[in-house]
């Protein structure tokens, strides 16, 4: 029934670190009484301490509040993989990103929701955005958490699209590194081609205060000319309409914009005939490196049905079948690799489309999974409104240049900022 007169409240807003750690945790605090009983973005949460945020210690992220996804070890915290066989599981020691972050001065609010072993169906989270649609997946509890504005920064983790789905989905900041860039110790691992430590945030500059403390990092300014260039990914012909227009529409804005050079080759269009399909090549990977751990659990009494299915489709594949993926894989790498020549960064939809209704699964993984399969760094960028609900725009870059990616964000989300005045720093 709706009341005349009624309105909705408005969509939470992603909250950028100010460096204050008193109001950050005061709102934390007022965020989870108001907005956690429906969407239930932590399984974990420790209740924000005045004294900590009255002294928040040292270091660059001195003070700031950050959520974990449940496959990352934090010490002292329940950290259950996302599964009910490890419900009790506490570990003695944090991962070492969470180690990284606490010397930083960062603090750990709370543990969030991911699907059994960030390979699961769904999981019980409500997208901030809009409660009756999914969050995305694996990482759904991390995304969902910055969105709703509770934390700046939360850990992910993304093997096929566990990072930058549920960004999109949830209009925040994902970002990929280059396979194995982030450190992964402490982490759950099931595919070790594919597996790699994600971050979400409220914002681009929360992302720049992070990274440098996660890894060995240098500074960087945007390339001089900076080189883009637009792909179609495996999208399998499900791009939203609206979706591939709004894209289109981003890059067009920036024609002619001094120091940004759009390009539009036939290598580039030879690369999207090339990974068409390829989204079959990442998964039958993953199910094929899974399926070894994956197999013990589902014997233990795993009830999530689709571990059993990658375990199956697994032993379809055999051996051969991972044996040839692999080398597909190493030839589109190849190929990518190639378009270094041309240009510097490639712009996509990060998701075919903005975030479904429901929570029966966690969205379409095609798109934002071409960056794990070829191992390079990714970000999910929250330019885009689509119906109503956001939907990110995915920049890719190679491998190895993680710092070059976040400078030509930098230099593109200012100049897209510039172009619409009332545009908010965690958009």
């Amino acid at each position: 029934m709706i009341f005349r007169g009624f309105r909705p409240p408005p969509p939470p807003v992603p909250r950028p670190w100010t460096g204050n750690a008193r109001d950050h945790l005061t709102e934390a605090s007022r965020l989870l009484a108001e907005r956690e009983p429906w969407l239930r973005a932590f399984t974990h949460v420790e209740p924000p301490v005045l004294e900590a945020a009255i002294h928040p210690g040292a270091g660059p992220l001195a003070g700031m509040p950050i959520a974990v996804k449940e496959i990352i070890d934090v010490a002292g915290m329940p950290v259950g993989l996302g599964s009910p066989l490890f419900g009790d599981r506490v570990p003695t020691g944090d991962a070492e990103a969470v180690a990284r972050l606490r010397a930083a001065g960062a603090r750990v609010l709370g543990i969030t929701t991911s699907t059994p072993f960030a390979c699961g169906t769904t999981t019980v989270t409500a997208n901030p955005q809009r409660r009756s649609h999914t969050p995305g997946g694996s990482s759904a509890g991390s995304a969902a958490a910055v969105g709703a504005g509770i934390v700046p920064v939360a850990l992910a983790s993304q093997s096929q699209a566990s990072t930058l789905r549920p960004a999109s989905y949830c209009g925040v900041w994902g970002f990929k590194p280059t396979h194995l860039r982030l450190p992964r110790g402490g982490m759950h691992l099931l595919a070790d081609t594919l597996d790699d430590l994600g971050v979400i945030a409220a914002s681009l500059g929360d992302l720049e205060r992070v990274l440098p403390v996660l890894g060995d990092w240098r500074p960087v300014g945007a390339a001089p000319g900076l080189r883009i260039g637009r792909l179609h990914l495996d999208d399998g012909g499900l791009t939203h309409p609206a979706t591939v227009a709004g894209v289109d529409g981003l890059v067009r804005s920036l024609d002619g914009v001094a120091g940004i050079d759009l390009v539009d080759q036939d290598p580039l269009r030879a690369f999207d005939q090339a990974v068409r399909g390829s989204g079959r090549t990442c998964f039958d990977i993953f199910a094929a490196e899974s399926a070894p751990t994956l197999a013990g659990y589902v014997a233990a009494g795993e009830p999530d049905p689709r571990l059993g299915e990658m375990v199956s489709h697994a032993a379809r594949i055999g051996a051969a079948g991972l044996a040839q993926a692999l080398a597909v894989r190493s030839w589109l790498q190849r190929q990518y690799a190639d378009l270094a020549e041309h240009v510097d960064l490639v712009i996509a939809p990060a998701t075919t489309a903005p975030a479904p209704p429901g929570l029966a699964s966690t969205g379409c993984r095609r798109m934002p999974a071409t960056s794990s399969l070829l191992g390079v760094p990714a970000l999910s960028a929250p330019w885009l409104s689509v119906e109503g609900l956001p939907q990110g725009v995915q920049l890719l870059g190679f491998a190895g240049r993680d710092e070059e990616l976040l400078a030509a964000a930098r230099l593109l989300h200012d100049t897209l900022t510039a172009q619409s005045p009332t545009a908010q720093e965690s958009r």
